[in-house]
């Protein structure tokens, strides 16, 4: 199944996303290691982002909700029932379908800035709900994962085994991408987001489609909150369910190129590292690395509007060339 995915585009950035576990081994210490991690969720979370959002160049700002609700499900199910986060993950994944379902089947239909508020309202309302419930959730309190290394918690003392897990995730996440783009389910994303009218002329059902890519972009996301939440071991509502963890998504596939299957990928290798680097070196002056990320973005806006991947695949296809070029000789 691999080897049909890999087209000639493609082949360079699979071997770099295939090729990027084996970097946490040779990284110094747990606190290196734990930003390959991240970079690896990240990575799986804005690609699930941009599986609805890029594809169809409408700008969901909520999507934080359904990691919240991937987070708080095997959570709870794991701390007040003993459920193991590998269930709890499907549990999760299921509310969160569930849940896009009616936003979706209620919100799709609207258009610019009146569909990006819908989704911050409904991560606000879920937000306000998780702290006001505190019977169920320990509201702002949050709620603390016990210590119980083992695989069916999904806990472990190692950083190694959390790399395999965020990377799996991320690979997953990375083949249905590659997959639904070459779809016909991605023909017609890539076409409602041109130009939904002209699709819909052409025999498109738009509603559908981007009600099953919303869905599809919710669950992918809520797998990756279960994972966060295991890792972290300790969730509260502001912090998992934050505007901004889904600006995040956002400026990680803007960074590499939304609309690309491997553009947030690029992306969070790019911006989660400098990111968590900028904020452990630059940490004694306050707001620093805030700073210093945002001049790094505006200049990547600037120079590359259009992401880092478009240029990045003429640099690799360039490199190909010239050593064929090379051998010919």
């Amino acid at each position: 199944m691999i080897n049909k995915l890999l087209s000639k585009n493609n082949s360079v950035l699979w071997i770099i996303a295939l090729a990027s576990i084996i970097v946490p081994f040779f990284l110094p210490n747990r606190y290196f290691q734990d930003i390959a991690v991240m970079t690896f969720l990240w990575a799986g979370l804005a690609c699930s982002w941009n599986l609805y959002s890029g594809y169809c160049n409408r700008l969901s700002i909520g999507h934080a909700a359904y990691l919240g609700i991937g987070a708080y499900s095997s959570t709870l199910l794991y701390v007040n029932f003993g459920i193991s986060p590998w269930i709890g993950m499907l549990a999760g994944g299921a509310i969160s379908a569930v849940a896009a379902l009616i936003i979706g089947g209620t919100t799709l239909r609207l258009k610019g800035t009146f569909f990006v508020l819908s989704t911050i309202a409904f991560a606000e309302i879920l937000k306000v709900m998780t702290i006001t419930s505190k019977d169920i959730t320990k509201g702002a309190l949050g709620v603390f994962i016990p210590y119980e290394p083992g695989f069916s918690n999904m806990i472990w003392a190692s950083k190694i085994p959390y790399a395999f897990l965020t990377w799996i995730y991320m690979i997953i996440v990375l083949l249905i991408c590659v997959k639904m783009e070459r779809s016909k389910l991605g023909y017609s994303l890539i076409a409602v987001g041109e130009n939904q009218e002209a699709a819909e002329n052409l025999g498109v059902n738009s509603s559908r489609t981007m009600l099953i890519a919303f869905v599809m972009s919710a669950v992918l996301t809520s797998f990756g909150g279960t994972i966060y939440a295991q890792y972290i071991m300790f969730i509260e509502p502001t912090s998992v369910m934050s505007l901004m963890n889904s600006i995040n998504f956002i400026l990680l596939a803007i960074t590499g190129g939304m609309g690309t299957a491997f553009g947030p990928m690029v992306g969070s290798f790019i911006l989660t590292p400098i990111s968590n680097l900028l904020r452990g070196y630059l940490s004694s002056v306050s707001g620093l690395h805030t700073f210093v990320l945002g001049l790094i973005l505006i200049a990547i806006l600037l120079f590359r509007p259009d992401g880092i991947l478009p240029q990045l695949k003429l640099f690799f296809n360039g490199l190909i060339k010239k050593s064929k070029a090379t051998k010919g000789v």
